[in-house]
């Protein structure tokens, strides 16, 4: 009895085992057609055709009808894979039902294929909206460009390209100087030295020009005059003074009292001779705030006021100059210059 159960049992493993690889062997028989997105449409409409006569009679529910599965497009790329398994063993179970039974079994299949059909449906709008909103943004875009104040075209200058060709060869510079760093450690420093010290020698050579050209600030309080030819053409300046004001000739007494102050000043090394001078830059030689310069600004200022000025000259304004002026020649211009000048600009 046993050995009969054994057998039984044997029996049924082998019977399941050769089910199972038929089984396999069918679905492995289906094969995966390429299609178009187009072409499984037609398919829904085919797969409504026989479902809809398989609910009218048992003979037409044959699942070979369905056909083979479908691709559309390539998986590895957006596309995919539809597959009919489900229809088909929902027409195997259905086939030895009843009418009505087998009309309410194969609703659901009905229904999933019409649901297939609303998702292309709803796919194929989608599309066509996101490439409607895409035309529309880039027409906006466009009509926004082509304004005019995005319409300007700057053409690159000589200079421009100069510029950029510097700065190019100042970059290649620097990334061969780093990777030569890497390599040889001590060129950094090098480098750095040489900066500070182009730099030091840049500095030197502005100091040493800019005291070659600087203004010569001398005191002259409590200095000895130096008797020099200037003086002699001071003095003469001062006496042809005299006779244009003997002459009522105001404006070119004015003027040379001028000139016999700035010779006499010359002649105490205020500055060196250089008669290309204006009249505020012979101001500027002298020290600031010294009582020199508190004259001459004075002087200066009747002596802009006549003279470039084109008007006629008081005999007031030529008493003040030459108050100024003595002041200055005697080295000592006063409390009364110096009140005078302050009331001038420089």
């Amino acid at each position: 009895m046993q050995r009969s159960r054994f057998n039984a049992r044997a029996a049924t493993g082998i019977a399941a085992l050769l089910l199972t690889c038929a089984a396999t062997g069918w679905a492995a028989d289906i094969a995966t057609k390429a299609v178009a997105e187009s072409d499984l449409r037609s398919d829904l409409t085919r797969l409504q055709t026989v479902v809809a006569a398989c609910q009218a009679a048992a003979q037409a529910c044959d699942p070979a009808a369905v056909g083979d599965d479908l691709r559309i497009g390539d998986p590895a790329h957006g596309g995919y894979e539809v597959h009919w398994q489900w229809l088909r063993d929902a027409l195997e179970k259905s086939k030895p039902l009843q009418d009505a039974n087998r009309a309410n079994a194969l609703r659901d299949s009905s229904a999933q294929l019409d649901n297939i059909e609303a998702e292309l449906d709803a796919a194929a709008n989608g599309t066509q909206d996101e490439q409607h909103t895409f035309a529309q943004a880039r027409s906006t875009a466009a009509g926004i460009l082509s304004q005019r104040e995005f319409q300007r075209h700057e053409e690159l200058t000589w200079w421009d390209r100069l510029k950029a060709r510097f700065f190019g060869w100042l970059m290649r510079l620097l990334d061969g100087l780093q990777a030569a760093g890497a390599g040889v450690p001590w060129l950094g420093t090098l480098l750095e030295w040489l900066l500070f010290a182009g730099a030091a020698v840049v500095l030197l050579i502005f100091l040493l020009r800019n005291l070659n050209r600087q203004r010569l600030r001398v005191s002259m309080e409590g200095a000895a005059p130096v008797k020099t030819p200037w003086d002699r053409e001071a003095t003469d300046w001062a006496q042809l003074a005299e006779r244009f004001a003997g002459e009522r000739e105001w404006r070119e007494a004015v003027h040379c009292l001028y000139w016999a102050a700035i010779v006499s000043l010359e002649s105490r090394r205020a500055w060196r001779h250089n008669p290309t001078r204006t009249p505020r830059e012979y101001l500027r030689l002298l020290k600031p705030g010294s009582p020199q310069q508190r004259g001459l600004r004075g002087l200066t200022r009747i002596f802009e006021r006549v003279w470039y000025g084109l008007r006629e000259a008081r005999p007031e304004e030529y008493s003040e100059a030459r108050e100024l002026y003595e002041g200055l020649a005697s080295g000592s211009a006063g409390a009364e210059a110096a009140a005078v000048g302050e009331g001038g600009a420089a």
